[in-house]
């Protein structure tokens, strides 16, 4: 029986990038994963139109302007959000020495170096190296598996 498995494969790509990044995976109808779904998907549509490539080619003048281009700094917002979020609630409970994700390394080496000035390692590079991740990873790994399934079902012997 046809199915479409995008949903299962952003579902499957976005839970291995938050066990790395966060240390757990979520269960497919968990209420935080889900609006992390949401908002990722809802970007990945308005990063893809016109609007957004015109924003980003004139954002300093088209941010004072009224549009639909004026989700996109709206979604990443609420991405980042997310994002800082986890990093307090791991802050909060940070244990030197025994790192549990990708943000616990990131937050250890910012107090190793939070006498550094020209240190690379601060909360701005933490949230958009984390946001960095989801979107790199998510869709263009789910898109790959997506046409690599399709070409196997094209071309049977192969499997």
């Amino acid at each position: 029986q046809p199915f479409d498995p995008t949903y299962l494969l952003s579902c499957a790509v976005s839970n291995v990038i938050c066990s790395v990044v966060f240390g757990n995976r979520f269960d497919y109808r968990d209420k935080e994963f889900l609006e992390l779904l949401q908002i990722m998907n809802e970007s990945f549509r308005e990063i893809s139109t016109p609007w957004s490539q015109l924003y980003e080619m004139g954002e300093t003048f088209l941010k004072y302007l009224p549009g639909p281009h004026t989700k996109i700094p709206r979604l990443l917002g609420r991405m980042r959000s997310f994002i800082a979020r986890r990093v307090r609630r791991n802050a909060e409970t940070l244990e030197p020495g025994l790192p549990r994700d990708f943000i616990d390394c990131f937050l250890l080496q910012m107090e190793k170096e939070k006498d550094n000035p020209s240190s690379e390692f601060n909360l701005e590079n933490l949230e958009l190296t984390t946001l960095n991740l989801f979107f790199a990873g998510t869709e263009t790994v789910s898109s790959t598996l997506r046409y690599g399934f399709l070409m196997l079902m094209k071309h049977p012997a192969v499997q």
